[in-house]
């Protein structure tokens, strides 16, 4: 990633880097950072160090402070999401801004009440999962996950599969959740009542195995569970769910700060994207006027060739040269993690038998064959040789333009994330 510890190279002629104005519009966005965190923000954006800016925002205690984080109540209709929400605030359900724990599920709306202990945190009750409006399949967009940062799925008496699938649809958005088994106190009764002696923490222990083991199976390798009575919050887990909640507080606002980054990222992208494209035009034309010529695989060897230079200058736009990418890796203290991320092959090995397979591919091997062939036929020959050519140059071409910048928003995605959790 082009600038990440030393000073953006100009790449493209007459333009700044990607790179350079997106930390250049993140340094001038961030309006919540004191006066002298801001100066050297905005030092860092002059050098282009994209690491020493996210150093100062990771450090900038007002800027966490500020930083407001909306934290979805989610889980099955009657898993006990708005008693939990009370027990956390120390309400009754009667008090007068409880949260409603009587009202029908499925006219639910979400609710939002602020944090005792937190400021800037507010807690959202949300419909349960199971209601006519939100069925166990219903799509990301229409539960409106995305506006919320941070979940706790609360379910009861036993993990299901909608559990599973919500804890998957957060994972899918890259944020991250705890998984509360709640009324583990109806669970100690029933088993008390099925037999004479019982061991509390056994049987404690066994559902705790019970809610890791589902969720592993679902792939979550380290997953956060605790087992909580609303009835009575003060034991089981419930002070060690708090506890987290509060040490890991300043982990899940540095994820909010560095998504809105990533927000803005996502529109330079765009942009760029556009920008290489409108200059496709360009190259696809170069193709189609050697396809003219009847020489022998003229077209083929000059096809590689373009595809292979503007493959080289699309992976420096978007900061995936190698030069780029072992700048970010060293200023993270990794080494090869983020090139996992690109998986685009040409992009990986910029070869030109990796690009002559690509172009066999989208022209076919029968076809370019026939290509030289049909190029030797003055006239009508010539003219479809070298509108096939510009076809297919130009269609492979925007199709790697829309690789690389899926590449670079996963590499970005990772760099970011490993900034945000590390101190």
């Amino acid at each position: 990633m082009a600038g990440i510890g030393v000073s953006f190279p100009r790449k493209m002629a007459g333009s700044r880097t990607f790179w350079a104005d997106l930390i250049s519009e993140w340094g001038n966005n961030l309006s919540d950072l004191s006066p002298e965190e801001s100066k050297k923000v905005q030092t860092a954006v002059c050098a282009g160090n994209l690491t020493e800016a996210i150093t100062v925002v990771k450090k900038s205690d007002e800027l966490l402070k500020k930083t407001k984080l909306n934290v979805a109540i989610t889980g099955e209709c009657g898993s006990g999401k708005s008693s939990f929400i009370n027990a956390i605030r120390s309400r009754a359900d009667d008090d007068e801004d409880a949260a409603e724990t009587d009202v029908t599920e499925s006219a639910k709306k979400s609710t939002p009440y602020p944090h005792p202990k937190h400021p800037n945190v507010t807690m959202w009750d949300l419909p349960g999962i199971g209601t006519p409006n939100y069925s166990a399949n219903t799509d990301v967009e229409k539960m409106d996950l995305a506006f919320y940062d941070f979940f706790i799925i609360i379910t009861s008496q036993r993990f299901r599969e909608s559990d599973a699938n919500l804890a998957q649809k957060i994972q899918r958005m890259r944020k991250k959740f705890y998984f509360v088994r709640s009324r583990v106190d109806e669970d100690l009764r029933n088993e008390k009542r099925r037999r004479t002696e019982v061991n509390e923490e056994e049987v404690l222990q066994r559902i705790r195995n019970d809610c890791i083991r589902n969720l592993q199976d679902a792939g979550f390798h380290s997953p956060q569970v605790f087992l909580v009575s609303s009835w009575d919050f003060e034991k089981y887990d419930a002070p060690e769910l708090q506890e987290t909640f509060s040490n890991e507080l300043n982990t899940h606002r540095r994820h909010v700060i560095f998504r809105d980054l990533l927000s803005q990222a996502e529109k330079h992208l765009n942009w760029k994207k556009e920008a290489v494209e409108q200059q496709i035009w360009k190259q696809a034309i170069k193709s189609g006027a050697i396809a003219t010529i009847p020489l022998p695989f003229l077209s083929v060897w000059w096809d590689v060739g373009i595809l292979v230079d503007n493959m080289t200058k699309f992976c420096e736009s978007f900061g995936l040269d190698d030069d780029s990418i072992k700048a970010l890796e060293k200023s993270m203290g990794e080494s090869g993690e983020l090139k996992t991320e690109i998986q685009f092959p040409l992009a990986k090995e910029r070869s030109r038998d990796e690009a002559l397979k690509l172009l066999e591919e989208a022209t076919g091997l029968v076809m370019m064959i026939a290509k030289y062939f049909i190029s030797m036929i003055p006239g009508i020959g010539t003219v479809i040789a070298g509108v096939t050519s510009y076809r297919v140059t130009g269609r492979l071409l925007r199709t790697f333009v829309a690789r690389v910048a899926e590449d670079a928003q996963r590499v970005l995605e990772m760099a970011l994330e490993r900034a945000a959790i590390t101190d």
